[in-house]
């Protein structure tokens, strides 16, 4: 099923109109039916089913319960390439972040020109926007502006984890530091070439906790996504056994 987010509240058996972007791609790129239904999201709360009318406009008929998630989970991911950290906030969308925090490390390769960090900062809010979409998300990923290791720590959770590769203890594999599923996680992902010494003790000073990921070594993109399919992964075993 289609969906569109809409900034105003919706009413049940009444017209919404769609922005010019959302309501282009809706009737004239995918060239919606007027039978077809169509998932409507409020910004200001709730999820509702829709027909198209004309455009810009649906007609919104019924609303629909959706449980919101109860974990919350900030991705604070080091710049790297701009394809990959793209593919990074696309999929981190997909498996269940609630904030992203992006941030500059000493081994970042990326770094963005000031006069460009508003550009940057839309492209990267559309990609989120439409990752939200596609996975038919009730809500949207929070996108802060780009931080540095010492800010960090603002971001602490009830779990405040960061991945490592030189981690080489079996006890401090993310699973187990995952396994009373916490009601909130932060994780730290680093650049391509790995975290400097002294950012992980700034980090370990800040109350986060070197975690490993297992024996390989995994690209920064692949690092973001396996962390958070284990937190995927562990809340629904907990759910299971609850």
């Amino acid at each position: 099923m289609k969906q569109v987010f809409v900034d105003d509240p919706c009413m049940l058996h009444a017209s919404i109109s769609l922005d010019p972007k959302q309501a282009h791609h809706l009737f004239d790129v995918l060239r919606i039916q007027k039978k077809e239904t169509i998932r409507v999201v409020s910004k200001k709360g709730g999820t509702f089913l829709a027909h198209p009318l004309d455009k810009p406009y649906l007609y919104v008929f019924d609303e629909i319960e959706v449980p919101r998630s109860a974990k919350h989970i900030t991705l604070c991911a080091s710049l790297i390439k701009q394809d990959r950290f793209e593919l990074m906030l696309q999929k981190a969308c997909e498996l269940g972040v609630t904030k992203i925090v992006p941030f500059t490390s000493a081994y970042s390769i990326i770094r963005i020109d000031q006069k460009k960090i508003d550009k940057k900062t839309e492209r990267w809010q559309q990609i989120i926007f439409d990752a939200c979409k596609q996975c038919n998300r009730n809500d949207l990923v929070e996108l802060e502006a780009i931080q540095n290791i010492e800010t960090l720590h603002n971001y602490q959770q009830d779990c405040n984890l960061v991945c490592y590769e030189k981690q080489n203890d079996p006890s401090f594999h993310i699973s187990h530091l995952l396994k009373r599923d916490p009601a909130s996680v932060t994780i730290v992902i680093g650049p391509e070439g790995g975290f400097d010494v002294n950012e992980i003790d700034i980090l370990q000073d800040d109350h986060f906790i070197p975690v490993s990921l297992g024996n390989r070594i995994l690209r920064a993109e692949t690092a973001a996504f396996y962390a958070l399919s284990c937190i995927d992964y562990q809340h629904s075993l907990s759910k299971e056994e609850k």
